[in-house]
């Protein structure tokens, strides 16, 4: 029997309770800046960057392809079995990557701490494939709380070893923990276990089905944390502690809009009917939803460059405030691709998932090229070379989307045009108010949180007043 989608209610369940998980990570960060030098900081970033690739190999596609199966349990019995074989595989490639890692990165922790982070790989394969699972059986509230049982332990223990001295392999401790409390959680509430498969075929339907999925999100990776090796390569781990800390300041920003930007957009392009195969619903349909979706992204990150020193300040402490110009630039890279998360749901809407990895691959090559003529000139140059493979990768991305679902960007900017002088005056009063040093006696964390509140409490009413048909649109948004 066909199981049919998650409804809206469900995705935004998911969407809230892994923004949640994001702020306890980005928790985990707080303290980890506040304890660890950035030298440590960078150590860690390094050796975390090799292993989130084979992370990524053992997780991606098993939990998609349970939530796709419609036949019985049977088979969400086979896939966990498959999982654990490969997660197994992938934790003991990582074991043998770790015995090179001391003397590649010149220091005595990257081994161990490669080879705890290589055992939590294995509890990894099992909570994402858990979470399909209890997505299959129509329990999205609980797979999303088993996620969250493993991000809170994952925080409980990190927190608690770096404050009680033992440094960096806190962190792996934490992931190894947090991972085997998931999946934990998963086996218990699912009530599934794994059951051995002895047809190769199934399990080459299962790899396969996967494929195009991990290599996406390979490719994803790779512009993520190319840079951390990069950078790593031409400036050392001090300067990969600065960066990767700039880059979690500004990513905490992209998560927050990002995942309900995912959920909303495939549910707004799914909803939207396409007549006799044409593209003309879609192409309008996206000119309602990237407007709102530009007018909420703008004054965020806006706000992190006006006020990034308070934002540094308050979060990370003054030793970090040399990543402050960095966190700058890497505002503008995190405004210019936020709308890049609708490209997925609308690209399988309209037929062409199958396209994903060639693009993905070309966005991953043209962001690793630029940052790597980047990093040959420093921090600075390396953020503004991701503002450049940013703009790069959205001139493909709109021709991309331009082919295939109709989208017209220039369409949608006129569309938008009121977001100009609503944040041209929000950022006029900002800076006037920086200026007079207002509210200076409060603690950065707490000033930048008050000036973030004038700034949107000056910035919507003028957006409402220019664009009188906002209230309607999000409205009529909110029913899809």
């Amino acid at each position: 029997m066909k199981r049919p989608v998650p409804q809206f209610k469900g995705g935004l369940w998911v969407a809230a309770a892994r923004i949640l998980s994001q702020l306890i990570q980005f928790g985990i960060f707080v303290v980890a800046a506040r304890v660890l030098t950035p030298a440590d900081f960078g150590v860690f970033a390094l050796v975390a960057a090799v292993i989130v690739f084979l992370n990524l190999i053992a997780t991606a596609g098993w939990s998609e392809y349970v939530m796709n199966w419609q036949g019985d349990s049977v088979r969400l019995r086979q896939t966990l079995f498959v999982a654990a074989i490969f997660g197994a595989v992938i934790a003991t490639l990582g074991l043998v990557i770790s015995i090179p890692l001391a003397s590649f990165f010149k220091t005595p922790d990257a081994g161990p701490l490669a080879r705890i982070l290589s055992l939590a790989v294995f509890f990894s394969a099992g909570a994402t494939t858990y979470g399909g699972i209890l997505i299959w059986q129509k329990r999205l509230a609980t797979s999303a709380s088993c996620a969250l049982v493993g991000e809170s332990v994952n925080f409980a223990i990190a927190a608690s070893t770096l404050l009680m001295g033992h440094g960096i392999m806190s962190l792996a401790y934490g992931r190894l923990a947090g991972a085997i409390a998931a999946c934990l959680c998963g086996l218990v509430a699912s009530g599934i276990r794994p059951l051995v498969i002895r047809q190769f075929g199934l399990v080459q339907e299962m790899v396969g089905f996967s494929w195009n999925i991990t290599v996406t999100r390979l490719l994803m990776t790779f512009r993520a944390y190319g840079a951390t090796l990069i950078i790593g390569g031409f400036l050392g781990p001090a300067a990969v502690g600065y960066y990767r800390a700039a880059q979690r300041v500004v990513g905490a920003f992209e998560e927050i809009i990002s995942e309900p930007v995912r959920v909303l957009a495939w549910s707004f392009f799914r909803n939207t009917p396409q007549i006799d195969g044409s593209s003309a619903e879609i192409s309008e349909a996206g000119n309602k939803f990237f407007p709102i979706l530009i007018y909420a992204s703008t004054p965020v990150f806006i706000g992190i460059i006006l006020m990034a020193h308070d934002l540094t300040l308050g979060i990370l402490g003054s030793e970090w405030l040399a990543a402050v110009p960095v966190i700058k630039v890497l505002a503008i890279a995190g405004l210019i691709r936020a709308s890049g998360t609708a490209s997925v749901p609308i690209l399988s809407v309209v037929g062409k998932v199958a396209l994903l990895p060639r693009y993905m691959l070309i966005y991953a090559l043209v962001s690793i090229a630029c940052i790597s003529i980047g990093a040959m000139n420093g921090l600075l140059a390396t953020a503004v070379s991701e503002v450049v493979a940013a703009t790069l990768v959205f001139a493909i991305s709109a021709r991309v989307m331009r082919q295939h679902a109709g989208l017209r960007w220039s369409a949608i900017f006129m569309r938008s045009w009121a977001v100009l002088p609503a944040i041209v005056v929000a950022t006029g009063v900002i800076l006037i108010l920086l200026e007079q040093n207002f509210l200076g006696q409060l603690h950065p964390l707490v000033r930048f949180v008050c000036l973030g509140l004038v700034m949107v409490a000056v910035y919507l009413p003028i957006l409402f007043r220019c664009d009188r048909t906002l209230w309607s649109r999000l409205i009529a948004s909110s029913a899809h």
